[in-house]
């Protein structure tokens, strides 16, 4: 997230974790505004964090290795 320089005010990070963003700000927000919801909005942090982690995987069939061989 480098984006105080640019002229755009779009923010450096995949797009599954936008959700995971706003709702980790809001769960910030409450800690110190609304101490009531604190519990509710950590919930549903994590539970964002956690969808944007599982996203996260390599779903290619395809892997290379490099052939290490002792003595050339």
């Amino acid at each position: 997230m480098d984006d105080a320089d640019t002229a755009t005010n779009t923010m450096d990070m995949p797009f599954r974790f936008f959700p995971c963003f706003a709702a980790g700000l809001a769960y910030y927000i409450a800690i110190k505004k609304a101490p009531d919801r604190v519990v509710m909005l950590k919930q549903m942090y994590e539970d964002e964090f956690e969808r944007a982690l599982s996203q996260d995987e390599d779903s290619s069939s395809f892997r290379i290795a490099p052939y290490l061989r002792h003595g050339y």
